[in-house]
């Protein structure tokens, strides 16, 4: 910890200040900017978040990292929540774009903030002011500093929904980095694995393997949660809103177009009624033109939901905006979720919680779900152009053949939440 703060922490300091006084030409130095201003009144602004709430409130302290980690702790503030109305949800992000985002929503915390820097000055500040009686970090964006004081000062810590890569030339399985995360890690007390290849592949990392616990994964639940609020057929035209079968291409990359385009293409033939939502996984201007050519050469129609009229023929409706796909999984029948013929499939989760179908491509490894699904059979693997249209053929012929299998699994994988809500009790209880 002296080499921390002596050496790594100033150069961190002083090279993301440095990055933030560069013309921000790229996302990347954007991002660095916006981290550093966002921060530079995080105490005031803490403290305005605390202007109308008691002080006599207990409080509990959550943090994530980005957009993905926002989405696991939802379900954990919604539970925190229902189970202690009188605690003080207080939420930290590390991102700026996420911290962006959710200040502009209604989010399940009381109190919203830039995570300070991991100074020892600024960590007292924020514990001083919060007063935490609990901390739950998501993921893997743990602080040493903050892990630290928060031991100090008996703050009990919970790391949920903890997962790494097993591959051994991992970053964070180098000796020196195994050690410090070593360290880090030794000031949790429960260290929640999504699954139970995730608590082998933490073990190495682990002083104390005793405070290992297998809870699952959050994201099942949030997918769930979305899902049950969610109107799909509202977000298409009015003239897609009653097509009988649609099959749903989410976040596809050029390479998985050229699959899915002209299978769909040749079913589409022999089944006029098959409509296709197609959603890039990048809608770009060069991608959704190269989408549209590559659908002409097919002998497709496409129109483009920002221009959707009331009626067109078209059979392919072109999504160009982002931030919608989840929900409009649910508009469909089947779907096909992209990136298997790219650098890795996409999320399956989103389109088996809506109880259809799911067709992804070879390169799923990435995904424990996908390869799940693909084991239990309800995931269908498509290798090839002949593949797809066999697959999406036999969906169209055998009207049995449902997604429900794919609802249930995701289903069966939720509770995490409750259990990782369920670990603050006695902590609770004993400071009452």
């Amino acid at each position: 910890m002296i080499g921390y703060n002596l050496l790594a922490l100033p150069a961190l300091f002083l090279f993301s200040h440095f990055l933030a006084l560069l013309p921000a030409k790229s996302g990347s130095l954007q991002k660095v900017r916006a981290g550093v201003l966002g921060r530079k009144h995080w105490f005031e602004d803490l403290r305005a978040e605390f202007q109308n709430i008691s002080p006599s409130r207990p409080r509990v302290w959550v943090h994530a990292a980005s957009m993905g980690e926002c989405e696991q702790a939802k379900p954990i503030l919604r539970e925190l929540g229902e189970r202690f109305p009188e605690y003080v949800r207080v939420l930290t992000i590390f991102s700026p774009s996420a911290y962006r985002h959710l200040a502009r929503q209604n989010f399940p915390a009381e109190v919203l903030c830039y995570l300070p820097f991991d100074s020892l000055r600024q960590v007292n500040k924020f514990y001083n002011l919060v007063q935490p009686r609990a901390g739950i970090v998501i993921r893997h964006d743990y602080w040493p500093n903050f892990m630290w004081q928060a031991q100090r000062r008996n703050i009990f810590l919970i790391l949920a929904d903890a997962n790494v890569s097993a591959n051994a030339k991992s970053f964070r399985h180098k000796p020196l980095v195994r050690h410090f995360n070593r360290e880090i890690l030794s000031h949790f007390d429960v260290i929640a694995a999504v699954s139970p290849s995730a608590a082998d592949n933490l073990q190495p990392l682990l002083r104390y393997p005793e405070r290992l616990c297998i809870l699952g994964d959050t994201r099942f639940e949030q997918v769930l949660y979305r899902v049950q609020s969610a109107a799909p057929r509202n977000l298409l035209p009015h003239s897609w809103r009653g097509k009988e079968i649609l099959l749903v291409a989410g976040s596809t990359w050029p390479s998985d177009e050229e699959v899915i385009i002209p299978a769909f293409a040749a079913v589409q033939r022999k089944h006029e009624a098959l409509g296709m939502i197609l959603v890039p996984h990048e809608p770009t201007a060069v991608h959704l033109q190269n989408a549209e050519q590559l659908l002409q050469q097919c002998g497709l129609a496409s129109v483009r939901l920002s221009l959707a009229q009331a009626a067109n023929d078209a059979n392919v409706l072109l999504v160009d905006r982002i931030g919608v796909l989840a929900e409009l999984y649910g508009a469909g029948n089947i779907a096909f979720v992209g990136g298997g013929f790219g650098p890795g499939v996409h999320s399956v989760l989103e389109a088996a919680a809506h109880g259809v179908p799911v067709l992804f491509g070879p390169r799923h490894n990435n995904s424990t779900e996908a390869m799940e699904m693909a084991r239990m059979g309800i995931g269908k693997i498509i290798r090839n152009e002949k593949d797809g249209e066999q697959e999406l053929l036999q969906l169209m012929q055998n009207e049995s053949e449902t997604g429900n299998p794919c609802r249930t699994y995701v289903e069966q994988k939720t509770g995490a939440a409750r259990a990782l809500v369920a670990l603050l009790e006695p902590c609770f209880r004993s400071e009452k």
